[in-house]
């Protein structure tokens, strides 16, 4: 300000003393003027308080023109650092009006960019703080800018908020090899990754997608999207294959090997024929059990049949009627039957779902057991729930097999030539179907060696709501 004060002072004098110079020159030309030195000094006088005015006019636009300036250059660099002061008002007669408007009309827009930019950004940390898929933004110095709660849960790690490099949060190698084969070869790159093996099992399809920025940055966003249940819905679907065919298999060559013996001439033997007749009767039962078991699955999955049929039931007796239809296997195995039910015990259920529940669950409990071992039934009555309870003291389930047993043709055994119980290994998966149509649960304790304990809670009364 004061270099522009000290040139306009000089432009002042300059122009003064021009003037007073073309007025006398005016005067000299018509009218003679006689000098002397009180018209000098008059005239030097004259000349001096002109400039003095001239001076205090100039000094005063200058200075508010520069507070205007002054004003303007704090404004933006206010608005450099995302601040945004009042707008500068001015006449319209001001020589800064339209540079005032212009400074003005720039904050007005760099404003609603910004509060624009924080909306999306909030936004985007919305979306990627409920997304169920697992991101994470690593860039060229392969250090984690971003990072959403589903990846934390995921890698089962806590990702600090502040940038550091990526190898302390993923560990596992082959996750580090996608990333670090995406930064060599700079194309994006997907995987199916198991982050945990089985029994707990845990698999991701790894994605990342190569963002080059300039010649030497560049960004890479990983994602991982759970696909555990699809993995393990594709695992069951071969194990189910792999068992239906050779559940199927199994009795249709036993019938298939003695019917052709028999063809061969062992018929004209009586005692083979009704030996191997016997056998080819039995394999037959077998098949018929297995196809009414795997209808009963299709049935119960129908949406149609999965109603209840309500009706008020004392529970013991459904038990004696089941325990009586396998009496033979009871005493073929001398097994006690300890039937701990309370004969008072009333609930409100479907009679159908319900024995064919308490006969699968007694099949198993008399099948599994020892020679000479017991089954014991009993029932717990909470406000609004029973627990139907059979234990056995039989072969028991592994931990890793109890998380299986209720998959279809599941059969838990080391291999399938060395299982010394015949079934078709769906009764379990139709009690877990028929307890979730009728809205329970089902709890299995196992021991090997040791016995098994099945709990099945059921409402007490079922609600209308429920059918």
């Amino acid at each position: 300000m004061h270099n522009r004060w000290q040139q306009t002072t000089r432009l002042l004098l300059m122009e003064n003393v021009l003037l007073v110079l073309i007025v006398l020159v005016v005067l000299q030309h018509f009218s003679p003027i006689k000098w002397s030195w009180r018209l000098v000094g008059c005239l030097v006088g004259a000349w001096l308080v002109l400039a003095v005015i001239e001076g205090l006019i100039a000094w005063r636009q200058q200075s508010e023109r520069q507070r205007t300036i002054d004003r303007m250059e704090a404004k933006l660099r206010q608005m450099s650092s995302q601040q945004f002061p009042p707008h500068i008002l001015l006449p319209q007669s001001d020589p800064l009006y339209s540079l005032a408007q212009a400074v003005n009309q720039l904050e007005s827009y760099q404003k609603s960019q910004t509060r624009r930019a924080e909306l999306q950004e909030k936004e985007l940390m919305m979306i990627m703080r409920y997304l169920p898929v697992g991101v994470m933004v690593i860039d060229h110095r392969r250090q984690v800018q971003l990072s959403n709660p589903a990846m934390s849960e995921l890698l089962q790690v806590s990702v600090n908020t502040v940038a550091h490099i990526y190898t302390k949060d993923i560990q596992l190698y082959a996750l580090t090899k996608l990333i670090e084969d995406t930064i060599t070869s700079g194309k994006n790159q997907r995987a199916t990754i198991t982050l945990i093996p089985a029994p707990n099992t845990q698999v991701v399809e790894a994605s990342t997608v190569y963002i080059q920025g300039n010649r030497s940055q560049f960004q890479i966003v990983l994602m991982l999207y759970d696909i555990t249940e699809v993995y393990m819905i594709e695992q069951m679907q071969d194990d189910f294959v792999s068992n239906a065919s050779h559940e199927l298999k199994t009795p249709i060559t036993a019938i298939s090997g003695f019917t052709e013996t028999l063809l061969s001439g062992a018929k004209d033997d009586p005692d083979t024929l009704d030996q191997f007749l016997h056998i080819i009767a039995d394999e037959s039962q077998r098949l018929i059990d297995l196809i009414q078991d795997v209808l009963s699955l299709s049935r119960i999955r129908a949406q149609n049949t999965t109603m209840l049929t309500l009706a008020p039931l004392a529970v013991r007796p459904l038990i004696e009627q089941e325990l009586a239809v396998v009496q033979q296997a009871i005493e073929r195995q001398h097994l006690t039957i300890n039937n701990q039910v309370d004969a008072d015990l009333m609930i409100t259920s479907d009679s159908q779902k319900l024995s064919q529940i308490i006969k699968n669950l007694l099949t198993n409990a008399i099948k599994y057991n020892r020679p000479h071992g017991s089954v014991t039934i009993a029932t717990m009555v909470s406000h609004q729930t029973w627990s139907l309870i059979v234990k056995d003291t039989g072969i028991g389930i592994s931990a890793d097999d109890q998380q299986r047993i209720f998959e279809r043709f599941y059969r838990a055994s080391p291999s399938r030539s060395q299982q010394l119980v015949s079934g078709t290994g769906l009764g379990l998966a139709i009690v877990q179907e028929l307890v979730n149509a009728m809205h329970g649960t089902i709890d299995v304790v196992s021991q090997r060696g040791v016995g098994t304990t099945m709990t099945v809670t059921l409402p007490l009364v079922a609600s209308a709501s429920e059918q």
